[in-house]
């Protein structure tokens, strides 16, 4: 079973940000999946994790530093 999260943000779309994100989310066991660009709703970046403990630590600690997040969910198989 995987976990995810979604981090949504206003745009511009801001590929420093997004790798900042990347690499701080690496550091939980987190990767990238997927990259959602509405118009003009905003920015979706989605992470998935094996694990959810460390999916819940990441969302943590990225609410804490500003970041809105909506999950952990289960992702599926």
């Amino acid at each position: 079973m995987t976990w995810a999260f979604d981090i949504y943000y206003k745009p511009p779309a801001n590929p420093s940000k997004e790798e900042t994100l990347t690499q701080r989310i690496k550091t939980f066991g987190g990767r990238f999946d997927f990259r959602e660009e509405p118009a003009g709703a905003g920015i979706c970046l989605t992470y998935e994790f094996d694990d959810e403990r460390k999916a819940e630590q990441a969302a943590g600690m990225l609410r804490q530093q500003g970041e809105h997040i909506e999950g952990p969910y289960d992702y599926g198989e």
